[in-house]
C-alpha cells in the first residue's frame, strides 16, 4: 500500500476512521474498534472537545479502507510511524494523560484495551489540531472548512438525540405539520407520504460550545430542510437561522 505525504491524507483517513465509528454497519464498527483497541501509536484529535484516537497504522497509507486494510500484507507500523512524524514534525511520545484519555475514548467505544499497546510496548501519541493543520480542505469535502469531520460527529450526535423525536412532536402538535423554520419548505406537500413527517433536527448551540453538563431541550432544536440545514453547516461561525432567513429574502428581493 501507498504511504501517505501530506497533511490533507492524514485528515482524510481520520474522517474515514470517523465514518466507520459513526456511520457504519456492524461489521463496520466492530472491525474499527478493533483498530483502536490493538493500535500502539495514535494521533489524538479533538472532536466537540473529546480526545478520539485514530491508529498509526491504519491512517498512514492512502486513502485506507477497512477491507484494503485487512487483505494487506504490507501494513508496516514502522513505516507509518515514520511518513506521520515528517508530516507533523514530531515524534509519538508516551504520555499518561493522554494514555489516560484514550482508555476513556475506549469505554466509550464499549471495548476494553489491553494495558499497554500491541507486544506489551508502551502506547505512544501525537497531537493534531485539526483546525489549524489544514492545507487545503478543497479534496475532502468544500463545504465545511474543517472538513467533515467534526460534522460528521456533530451529526450523528444529532441523528441519535432523542430530544430530536420530541422537538418535532411538539413542533407537529403547535403547527399542524413539519415545515423548514427558515424556508417554509415541507416535504409532505412536495412528495406526498414519502414525505410525511420529514424535518431534519438542527441543534442551535453548536455541540462543540456546549458544557459537559450541558442538556439539550427540545426548545434547543429548530426544524430545517436539507437545503438550510447544510446552509447552516456551512461555515464557522455557523449561520443562524436568521442569517439564512436574510440570505433567502436578499436573493427574493433581488439584493446581492
Amino acid at each position: 500500500m501507498k504511504l501517505i505525504n501530506t497533511i490533507n491524507q492524514l485528515i482524510k483517513n481520520i474522517d474515514t476512521l470517523e465514518g466507520y465509528l459513526t456511520e457504519g454497519d456492524e461489521y463496520s464498527v466492530s472491525e474499527a474498534t478493533a483498530l483502536v483497541k490493538r493500535g500502539t501509536c495514535f494521533v489524538a484529535y479533538k472532536i466537540d472537545k473529546e480526545l478520539h484516537f485514530a491508529p498509526s497504522r491504519f491512517i498512514g497509507y492512502v486513502d485506507n479502507k477497512l477491507d484494503k486494510h485487512s487483505a494487506s500484507d504490507e501494513k508496516d507500523g514502522r513505516e507509518t510511524n515514520k511518513v506521520i512524524t515528517k508530516i507533523l514534525g514530531t515524534k509519538p511520545l508516551p504520555n499518561d494523560k493522554l494514555n489516560e484519555k484514550y482508555l476513556e475514548y475506549c469505554n466509550r467505544l464499549g471495548i476494553q484495551p489491553s494495558e499497554k499497546g500491541s507486544f506489551g510496548a508502551a502506547r505512544k501519541f501525537w497531537q493534531l489540531d485539526i483546525d489549524q493543520d489544514f492545507e487545503n480542505n478543497e479534496d475532502l469535502t468544500g463545504e465545511f472548512p474543517e472538513g467533515k469531520i467534526v460534522e460528521r460527529a456533530h451529526k450523528a450526535r444529532e441523528r441519535n438525540s432523542q430530544v430530536i423525536s420530541l422537538a418535532k412532536e411538539k413542533f407537529k402538535k403547535h403547527n399542524g405539520r413539519l415545515f423548514c423554520q427558515v424556508c417554509g419548505f415541507d416535504f409532505e406537500k412536495v412528495y406526498g407520504d414519502i414525505g410525511k413527517d420529514f424535518i431534519e433536527g438542527h441543534h442551535t448551540i453548536a455541540v462543540s460550545e456546549m458544557t459537559p453538563e450541558h442538556k439539550t431541550k427540545v426548545e434547543d432544536i429548530a426544524m430545517l430542510c436539507a437545503n438550510c440545514h447544510r446552509m447552516v453547516h456551512k461555515k464557522r461561525p455557523w449561520l443562524t437561522m436568521n442569517d439564512i432567513d436574510k440570505l433567502i429574502k436578499n436573493k427574493k428581493n433581488g439584493s446581492s
